[in-house]
């Protein structure tokens, strides 16, 4: 197996986006997105004490930038895009803001056309500066399989990197990677839609984990460390599947689409119960396979991303990182083992994630680990419910607070408003408005 170089020195800081710059962060994916957006949605108070608007009230902005590129969310015809309106509240919201820039943040965007990269650019107007996060090419091809696993994807690991690897043109296969991964048309047509002036490239560096935060801090202006990584444990950190685990989640997605399961349905029980119980409860053991690419599949790997790393440098944006952590040698093995059998701790915590999201209680029967937010169908089904805005902000609201006891998320419905006379609510109400006078004030200004 091949070593990686260690890295020797770290980027000096860069100045911050002139006030009134928008911040639009399109990925691309597996670049440490998530890490940033949970910082950034966590200390969302902080990064307006210190001039930084991070609008909504998600996590993210992963429907509203759906929404802009009138996007699918899931398999395909699975579903409609996302209603305009999410992106329009977005929009305002950064346009409204007294704060001096604003950041708004998801890796969809990395996959826009010229005609939907042109819509989020005349949305926010000349103030809009695109970063792009990157990383080395050949460095993600396992975690990028690994993640389409995670929606449902069939095909092993050994095939897809063969058919990922050969001409582009030609692929057939998770059609979307290379509209999330070629960095070259990336870079290009963001240069060529915004203006080279406002497109920053910032380089994920495995070696420097804090470099991409950092970036993040200078070019918004706000204090070192002030979105610095919160622990979190597997599933907050999206932890990567050990060759057996993501062997066990693609043959039960094989079960799933011969029962022809609706992607809400795998979100669920797959994405929110199997595959969250299995990253939070459990560790690989240290001679248990990881992802690793095969020798041959390292050598295409590479060249494409030096490529890519060439493009890049000759694109004339700003870059910030080195771009020669682009094309760094990757761990590899002479041939990728064939995964038979899986350890039986990972079916034990499979099988009691599975049956606990079936049961309506997310990953780990209402009981997550400490930090941990459960995952329930509980909030889809009141966004369904109520499709207003209303129902959308109660939805929210729930996802905020369902680490807690029941008797708080009762209140919370209460306290967002559940007025309607469908039947099917009523015992809810009755319990909502029974209980609603028992929440703690706390609690009450957090749902405000």
């Amino acid at each position: 197996m091949t070593a990686v170089p260690q890295a020797e020195t770290r980027s000096q800081p860069v100045e911050p986006l002139p006030e009134g710059s928008r911040l639009l962060h399109i990925g691309i994916p597996k670049t440490g997105t998530t890490t940033l957006q949970r910082s950034a949605a966590y200390r969302r108070r902080e990064l307006l004490e210190h001039g930084v608007c991070y609008p909504g009230k998600s996590l993210n902005h992963r429907e509203a930038v759906s929404a802009l590129m009138d996007r699918t969310l899931g398999w395909k015809n699975s579903e409609s895009a996302p209603g305009y309106g999410i992106w329009r509240r977005i929009e305002n919201e950064v346009k409204t803001s007294p704060a001096p820039r604003s950041l708004i943040s998801h890796e969809f965007a990395c996959e826009s056309t010229d005609e939907q990269a042109g819509r989020f650019v005349e949305a926010l107007g000349q103030q809009v500066h695109v970063v792009i996060t990157v990383r080395g090419f050949a460095d993600l091809l396992g975690s990028s399989w690994q993640q389409y696993v995670k929606a449902g994807y069939l095909k092993p690991y050994r095939t897809w990197l063969r058919q990922i690897l050969g001409d582009p043109a030609k692929l057939k296969t998770t059609p979307t990677f290379y509209k999330r991964n070629d960095q070259a048309a990336i870079v290009d047509r963001w240069i060529r839609v915004a203006g080279v002036e406002n497109v920053t490239v910032v380089i994920a560096d495995k070696r420097r984990p804090d470099q991409l935060i950092n970036a993040f801090e200078d070019l918004l202006g706000v204090p070192t460390g002030l979105l610095s990584a919160l622990p979190a444990g597997g599933f907050a950190a999206n932890r990567s599947l050990s060759m057996p685990e993501a062997e066990l989640v693609r043959r039960i997605n094989k079960i799933f689409r011969d029962q022809d399961m609706t992607w809400d349905r795998y979100v669920d029980l797959m994405r929110n119960g199997l595959i969250a119980r299995l990253q939070e409860n459990r560790r690989p053991g240290p001679d248990e396979p990881v992802l690793t690419l095969p020798e041959w599949a390292a050598k295409k790997a590479l060249v494409r991303a030096g490529q890519y790393a060439d493009a890049i440098a000759a694109s004339g944006c700003r870059v910030i990182g080195d771009l020669d952590t682009l094309t760094l040698p990757v761990r590899t093995v002479p041939r990728l083992p064939d995964i038979t059998s899986v350890p039986v701790d990972a079916a034990h915590e499979a099988i009691a994630g599975l049956l606990s999201a079936e049961d309506g209680r997310g990953a780990f029967f209402d009981e997550p680990p400490e930090g941990v937010q459960r995952a329930s169908s509980y909030p889809a089904y009141l966004q369904k419910l109520y499709p207003s805005e209303n129902g959308l902000e109660l939805a929210n609201a729930i996802r905020a607070t369902r680490h807690l006891d029941d008797r708080t998320i009762a209140a919370v419905a209460a306290y967002r408003g559940i007025t309607t006379a469908d039947q099917k609510t009523k015992p809810l109400r009755k319990k909502a408005r029974r209980l609603v006078r028992n929440v703690g004030r706390s609690v009450r200004s957090r749902l405000r």
